[in-house]
């Protein structure tokens, strides 16, 4: 019930003043280092892929929460790696589903739970996105959902905020960064899943594309980091969980029966085409034809 309640559009302004003082009464204690989160999400993702490969760890997530109303965002950054605030200042300008892709050149911002319009956190962030197939469709979906929601708001002769952001309120209001952070850890925790955060997500994408054989340079892209050995020395971690997937992907490319396990001697055409002392070439003579 609480949950439903804090979802509501119209309990809004009482949540987001409730969690300002909450903010201004942290602002003087310490913040731990982005990097120790992370690294302590990897570790806990490395020791789960020793029992569960990632594919099935997403399944479970997103089986989950597919009927909640912010899936399609879930699936986006599952599958395509976004930042919250990317996710969350994503404009439909920038939104391409003819061709399939996004393009990342705003985000929204948060600190001490204000929120403003920014450039991404690097150059590098400013990137476009292929977009898989059911990410697409999905965000073709919630386009259509997006509108009769924006109908049925003006028939009730209100309001609709026209922010042109992909993922809004039904009032077309954008959502607030660390509310979505709230929605999701509120859905994990209603749902009994295993811990995760919704930054969490992109760390999935990552993992999913080193499952997928997708080389460090190309998931550096993905992310839009501003370095290879930033994404290197942050999935590192990771790699040896995929080696022998990734070592046995070539071979998956030339379909043949290998030499390793036919028995030569059994074939009856072996001898013919067998280089021997008699047949140096190993092209059948006349009499052997």
């Amino acid at each position: 019930m609480t949950g439903d309640l804090l979802d509501d559009p119209a309990c809004q302004p009482v949540v987001e003043v409730v969690v300002q003082l909450l903010a201004a009464r942290r602002e003087d204690r310490p913040r731990p280092r982005s990097v120790g989160g992370t690294q302590r999400a990897l570790d806990h993702l490395v020791e789960r892929l020793d029992h569960e490969p990632v594919g099935d760890q997403a399944v479970v997530v997103l089986d989950a929460v597919a009927e909640h109303r912010l899936y399609s965002m879930f699936h986006l950054m599952i599958f395509r790696g976004l930042r919250r605030g990317e996710a969350a200042g994503l404009p439909w300008a920038e939104t391409d589903l003819t061709h399939g892709t996004v393009h990342i050149s705003e985000q929204l911002v948060v600190a001490s739970y204000d929120v403003w319009e920014d450039t991404p956190k690097s150059e590098s962030g400013e990137r476009t996105i292929k977009l898989d197939s059911e990410t697409r469709k999905l965000l073709e979906l919630w386009r259509e959902r997006q509108a009769g929601e924006r109908a049925e708001w003006e028939e009730s002769a209100k309001t609709w905020k026209d922010t042109g952001l992909v993922f809004t309120w039904e009032d077309g209001r954008a959502y607030h960064p660390e509310h979505l952070s709230q929605t999701f850890t509120r859905l994990v925790t209603r749902l009994g899943l295993p811990p995760v955060r919704l930054h969490d997500l992109r760390h999935c994408a990552a993992t999913l594309s080193l499952a997928a054989g997708l080389h460090m340079k190309a998931i550096q892209t993905l992310l839009g980091h501003g370095s290879y050995s930033l994404t290197a020395d942050t999935y590192t971690s990771v790699l040896p969980q995929f080696e022998d997937a990734q070592a046995e992907a070539p071979l998956a490319l030339v379909p043949r029966k290998s030499p390793a396990r036919r028995d030569v001697a059994h074939e009856p055409d072996a001898r013919a085409g067998a280089l021997t002392a008699e047949n140096p070439t190993g092209v059948p003579s006349e009499d052997a034809a």
